[in-house]
């Protein structure tokens, strides 16, 4: 679960009155904790709900997870969690933190099932870690104090072909990058995993980066932490890249006047709890969804990006249901 940060002060009871009668629940299912749940939750959750992750609550043992059974498949299951705005079923998105119907019906099953915690005798294991990836090995670590609201970092080099972020805060929930000048480089959201550009394509930067971080209250029943330095990652190319990537931001209804480009992602820019349904438009081509975006949240500025680039030539439209305004990733064919 990218985060289960909206679970927060409406959990409580739900929480207490898994404690009251969790020791009482028969036990009428075969999926367990430690053959099913656990891989469920450490694909889906993991990279933030971990002591110090970006969500209130670790859910890294069976105890952890035990007391918030019920709520997290209240979450699941109506999918507020984890925090995707996307409507199912409109367009594809590659990163979709979703639980898949299948995941949804077996922790379902198991939290009414009785909560088993092993099949047989066996103890599980608690959930690791996501492991480093290799990404982050390989790319350049950008440090930014603790705390800042709005901080600056230097690159070496005028290209870059992949970032990511690292928050020391779990109370950070989302950090927006541009360059100097204020052109846009692309956002990070709690859960997110790094974003790569296509093969042969870059984004140009100018230094210095400016990096502006969002952060949420404190639950309740969150124990103290002391934030660290964040670190933004950024794979750097020495030489201009064969595809060049932009951001370019327009009206919805308003026609592109620039050369044919790969749309490779989209973030609709509007106000928070708004909605919209949007579709491409193109010269000589049928209509194409691109996404219903609801109840949207400021603190959370995701791109969403196409499991396949959608061609975008000159006299392109992204239409939408309402008004707004989109920024669009676009890379040179």
């Amino acid at each position: 679960m990218a985060a289960l940060l909206a679970i927060a002060p409406g959990a409580a009871p739900a929480r207490r009155s898994a404690e009251r009668e969790g020791g009482h629940d028969p036990i009428t299912t075969k999926v367990t904790f430690d053959r099913e749940i656990r891989a469920i939750l450490q694909t889906r959750c993991a990279g933030c709900h971990t002591a110090g992750g970006p969500a209130p609550m670790p859910l890294t043992t069976y105890e952890d997870v035990r007391p918030w059974a019920r709520s997290i498949k209240d979450q699941v299951l109506t999918r507020r969690m984890p925090i995707w705005h996307a409507a199912h079923g409109y367009g594809a998105f590659a990163n979709d933190p979703s639980l898949t119907p299948v995941e949804m019906a077996i922790f379902a099953a198991w939290v009414d099932g009785g909560l088993p915690r092993s099949p047989g005798n066996s103890t599980p294991a608690p959930i690791s870690t996501p492991v480093v990836s290799a990404f982050r090995r390989n790319a350049t670590p950008l440090s930014i104090p603790a705390v800042a609201a709005t901080a600056t970092v230097t690159l070496a080099s005028p290209w870059i072909a992949a970032w990511d972020f690292e928050p020391g805060d779990p109370l950070v929930t989302s950090a927006t990058f541009t360059s100097a000048g204020g052109a846009a480089i692309g956002t990070w959201v709690a859960g997110d995993a790094a974003v790569t550009l296509p093969a042969g394509a870059g984004l140009a930067v100018r230094s210095p980066v400016r990096v502006t971080v969002q952060r949420r209250n404190a639950a309740d029943y969150e124990k103290p932490y002391t934030p660290t330095r964040s670190v933004l990652y950024v794979v750097p190319l020495t030489d201009a890249p064969a595809r060049r990537v932009w951001l370019e931001q327009s009206a919805c209804g308003a026609p592109r006047t620039r050369p044919n480009a790969d749309l490779l992602a989209v973030r609709p820019l509007l106000a928070g709890g708004a909605s919209a349904r949007l579709w491409l438009e193109r010269p000589g081509a049928p209509r194409a969804i691109l996404g219903w975006f609801r109840d949207t949240d400021a603190r959370y500025p995701r791109a969403y990006w196409l499991t396949r680039a959608a061609d975008l030539p000159p006299e392109s439209r992204v239409q939408s249901d309402t008004p707004c305004s989109v920024e669009l990733t676009l890379a040179s064919r």
